[in-house]
């Protein structure tokens, strides 16, 4: 028979714990304890031994209810132990302290970081990611990362939609998820949530220029810091890997440099964002920039040496060079890498196309190409020409 419920019924009465008093360290069974104290924590025992939990998820004294909300989340582990084994230290507050998202998330850098002085990771990519945790994920901080869940990443993700780019957006939640994989692959998470998509694409439209095109802004330029966006063009080289050059590297004889390096934010590393080391042909233009670099320069130095400091172009000098002589309506990696590709495809093959472009992939050569409006025309143009010319022979048959 099922009991009435009094006034001084406690729900957690039935529950294996008991919710003690930080004061008087007496039973509370009401938010206010016969002391006056609204603060105390939880006892709970497992396998005869004694166990105290004092402060919830961010750290924060237990009020009478979260401590309440605590004990039944303990009961709920306990009683589900057959599925799951039960580990009381799971639940102790050094343990919850050290699951709390901005430390899981400083190992992971440190992690990362590791990777980068071995050379696996790019030192530019980790300064990004390190430099989310200040502007974005302090929204998690103080929260256990097995408490993170669908709901708490849609609520973040909401969060983003100050950002006008919805490419940044993806970012620092493919960002958040890496660092999720990450959890899991270490075993610190039994499973990654499920995460948010962010739909849709309003990033700028990128474009290719044809050759007399880059000749007009090339010649916008003083010629002392012309030759490496000349260089660029003629190659496909990617910015980064045209300030690491090395003399070492050039073999005009072969007509060849080996793209062997590049330049992380301001770190040189002994490889490429593809970690291979190729050669890139050079043509006659590419061929004579080459020569006239190398003359009296040792094995070590730079290829282009920047005229304002004598030291190696970085891509931010680059860039400002750039902008600072034509402007902006163009951009560097657009008027160099993705118009070589443009340029290139409907003069060779697939595959020869990709190994001009030193991609791993040929999808990612066809998202280089950029065909232009009038080569598209042509080709319908000429398709119609077809059409035509199968109706003259037709009627001549016929006749």
């Amino acid at each position: 028979m099922t009991l009435p419920l009094t006034s001084n019924y406690n729900p957690f009465d039935d529950m294996k714990g008991v919710i003690l008093c930080n004061r008087c360290h007496k039973k509370m069974d009401s938010p206010v304890c016969q002391c006056g104290n609204t603060t105390g924590y939880v006892r709970f025992y497992w396998h005869g031994k004694r166990y105290n939990r004092r402060r919830d998820e961010r750290g924060h004294t237990f009020t009478y209810q979260e401590a309440g909300r605590a004990l039944s989340k303990l009961n709920s582990a306990m009683d589900n132990h057959d599925r799951v084994p039960f580990d009381p230290l799971f639940f102790l507050d050094t343990k919850i302290k050290e699951r709390q998202f901005e430390n899981q998330i400083e190992d992971y850098y440190q992690d990362k970081e590791k990777e980068t002085k071995a050379g696996e990771l790019s030192p530019e990519y980790f300064r990004i990611i390190s430099g989310y945790n200040a502007t974005y994920f302090t929204y998690f901080h103080g929260i256990d990362v097995t408490e993170i869940n669908l709901k708490m990443l849609a609520d973040f993700k909401r969060t983003l939609d100050i950002l006008p780019g919805i490419k940044s957006r993806k970012n620092v939640l493919n960002s958040l998820r890496a660092f999720f994989n990450w959890l899991h692959q270490n075993g610190r998470i039994d499973k990654v949530p499920v995460f948010p998509t962010i739909k849709g694409d309003n990033s700028r439209q990128r474009r290719a220029i044809r050759s007399d095109q880059q000749h007009e802004l090339l010649d916008l330029m003083p010629e002392n810091v012309r030759d490496p966006f000349a260089f660029m063009m003629e190659t496909g080289v990617r910015p980064g890997e045209c300030c690491a050059i090395l003399m070492q590297s050039c073999d005009p004889d072969n007509r060849v440099v080996w793209i062997e390096r590049t330049l992380s934010g301001h770190t040189y590393r002994e490889t490429t964002k593809e970690n291979t080391k190729l050669p890139v042909p050079l043509n006659d233009v590419a061929l004579e920039i080459v020569r006239r670099n190398m003359r009296g320069k040792l094995s070590l130095g730079f290829l282009f040496v920047n005229p304002i400091n004598g030291k190696g172009f970085t891509y931010r000098a680059l860039y400002d060079i750039w902008v600072r002589y034509t402007g902006n309506t163009v951009r560097p990696y657009e008027a160099t890498r993705h118009s070589f590709c443009t340029q290139v495809v409907p003069l060779t093959d697939g595959y020869t196309a990709q190994r001009l472009m030193r991609h791993a992939d040929k999808r990612s050569t066809d998202n280089y190409y950029h065909a232009f409006s009038d080569t598209l025309l042509d080709v319908v143009q000429r398709k119609n020409n077809v059409t035509e010319l199968k109706k003259i022979k037709s009627s001549s048959e016929d006749k």
